[in-house]
């Protein structure tokens, strides 16, 4: 699902709790009977003080009433922001747990491909900015637009109620304050969303270099990596100085309106009423401070439009998450995957990889337990095919059926419950050792993993980790050597317990005496399943029952690995060529 804007996506999320945010918009009245009320009393108690400046003790009789009416509105605010704050405090973690599990789901669902086009850490930073930014809207929307309003058209009635020329100039202030605060809000908009595309980026460019710091360590490329990374860091200063600039600009101009208008104008026709006699000494106190109180709002509200449309503008970039479309969803008519034997067709399959053909017309039919080796140079489309077989890639035509059934039509999960990959990198969860085993099946009993960590020869060096099988991996599995991240996904598939297996160079972090045991291992899990392996080290392929030769996307060469080096061809000539019992990349 995409969406047409913020709204169209944000409204689904809010929606649950817009009682809750609808109390604590009403609540927020009260700030602007704070803002008002109080001048309002300040100047009945004043002016009952100047009038009985002769005679104190009997004013008690007229103030009392103002007295207890000032207590009561006291009470009244004090328990209004109480109630408020507790209701924000209890539903804002509900809304942005929403926001964020949304946003996550949509992301985790796209293809690797997606993922080998945009950074982690960009995608990460924008789910963050969606979910903080959205509070800080809220908030600000929720707790001073109410008060704002409230208050500046209470400000002019009570102002009309002491005269209309103190009424005029006020009413002048909010307008024209509040104009100039619209005007350039489009432009504070504009350059806060630009800002908030330099940052994502950035922040992306910066976990990918630390995600790759070994790289950096072993070539020594600090200065190097500084350098490529201050590029978009510059980039990000500049934009987030132009985004500011633009608001200074603005609050320039509000601060001369504020100075004229406030400042000196309804002063001086203050000053101007008192002295002809038109306002009492109280009302010039009750416009002093609702006037000083108004202003405060007004430039809050200022400062408040800047960081909304900052807020809206980093949304919108964000939103860009939620607008690209899931590459590999659901046929709505598809059903669950059943495997009976395990055989996998290809029937007239298209795919190519951005302008590269790697596939075109492409036919290729593997029994149902048959143990099949995919052999060729890099780039000749071996991953290609098994990436395909799990609708990794969308293929452009032509069919791929498991068992008669077309994998476009099964359901996604089931298609991937019933085949298991052991990839040639295995990245690990930054988890236990446990967790990561049991990824496999998350149904599986401790003794299920004891069980497939023995077979997968992950216990010997399991034994040697003080925390044993709860012991954290580290991110991406770097507190593991190669071999052992290899072990533990082994593990992970003899756990998944799949009806067709792949194995993409699953023993190529393994020394020889390792490789020795897992074979072992990984001969008993290949019994009665679909087989298909990926290996450049050709010798592991000798006892498959096929072994198909691509080239260029081309099968050009298939069958037993004895009646293929009878042939005298290209796999002769591959294991001819292999040194130290891998195959080169290219002739």
């Amino acid at each position: 699902m995409t969406y047409r804007n913020l709204i169209s996506f944000l409204w689904p999320l809010i929606r649950p709790y817009r009682w809750s945010f609808l109390t604590v918009f009403l609540l927020a009245m009260f700030w602007s009977l704070d803002a008002t009320i109080w001048p309002y009393l300040l100047g009945k108690v004043i002016d009952i003080l100047t009038r009985f400046e002769a005679d104190r003790a009997a004013a008690w009789g007229e103030l009392k009433l103002w007295l207890v009416a000032g207590l009561i509105l006291w009470l009244s605010i004090e328990i209004a922001f109480r109630v408020q704050g507790f209701m924000l405090a209890r539903t804002i973690p509900k809304m942005e747990s929403n926001i964020r599990m949304t946003m996550f789901n949509h992301v985790e669902r796209h293809s690797p491909k997606y993922f080998n086009e945009h950074f982690a850490g960009s995608l990460a930073n924008k789910i963050s900015d969606m979910t903080s930014q959205v509070t800080v809207v809220l908030q600000l929307l929720l707790t001073m637009l109410n008060p704002v309003i409230l208050t500046s058209v209470l400000g002019v009635l009570f102002f009309l109620n002491i005269h209309f020329v103190m009424a005029l100039l006020l009413a002048l202030l909010i307008l024209v304050h509040i104009g100039v605060s619209i005007y350039f809000a489009s432009r504070v908009d504009k350059a806060e969303e630009i800002h908030g595309e330099a940052r994502s980026t950035l922040s992306g460019k910066i976990v990918d270099s630390l995600t790759n710091n070994f790289a950096v360590n072993l070539f020594y490329r600090f200065k190097d990596e500084n350098a490529f990374v201050e590029v978009y860091q510059e980039k990000e200063r500049e934009t987030n100085k132009k985004a500011k600039y633009a608001v200074e600009i603005m609050r320039v101009f509000l601060g001369q309106i504020t100075f004229f208008i406030a400042g000196i104008g309804m002063n001086a026709a203050m000053i101007y009423l008192w002295f002809q006699g038109s306002i009492t000494t109280g009302q010039v106190a009750q416009i002093f401070n609702t006037t000083w109180n108004i202003v405060q709002f007004i430039w809050m509200f200022s400062f408040t439009i800047p960081t909304v449309f900052s807020a809206i503008g980093l949304m919108k970039q964000a939103l860009s998450v939620m607008e690209d479309p899931q590459d590999l969803g659901d046929d709505p008519q598809a059903k669950p995957l059943v495997v009976t034997s395990g055989e996998i067709v290809f029937e007239d399959v298209t795919f190519h990889y951005g302008a590269k053909k790697l596939f075109e017309n492409k036919d290729v039919k593997i029994r149902g337990g048959e143990k099949v080796g995919l052999v060729g140079y890099s780039g000749a489309g071996k991953s290609t095919f098994i990436n395909l077989i799990l609708r990794f890639f969308p293929i452009e035509s032509g069919s791929i059926y498991i068992d008669g059934q077309n994998i476009s039509k099964v359901t996604l999960e089931s298609l991937r419950r019933q085949v298991a990959l052991i990839p040639q990198d295995p990245l690990l969860f930054h988890r236990t050792l446990r967790e990561n085993i049991r990824f496999g099946r998350l149904d599986a009993t401790d003794e299920d993993i004891y069980q497939v960590a023995k077979w997968a020869h992950c216990e010997e060096f399991i034994r040697r980790i003080p925390e044993g099988y709860d012991a954290v991996v580290g991110e991406r599995g770097t507190k593991l050597s190669g071999g052992e991240r290899q072990r533990i996904a082994i593990a992970r598939a003899m756990l998944a317990n799949a009806p067709i297996l792949i194995l993409d160079e699953a023993t190529s972090s393994l020394d020889s005496i390792t490789e020795q045991y897992i074979q072992e291992s990984l001969e008993r899990l290949m019994q009665n399943r679909t087989t298909v392996v990926i290996a450049h080290r050709l010798s592991t392929l000798a006892k498959m029952d096929r072994i198909l030769v691509f080239d260029q996307g081309k099968v050009v060469e298939e069958g037993s690995h004895r009646d293929l080096l009878g042939l005298n061809r290209q796999y002769a000539r591959l294991w001819e060529m292999q040194a130290g019992g891998f195959l080169p990349d290219s002739i």
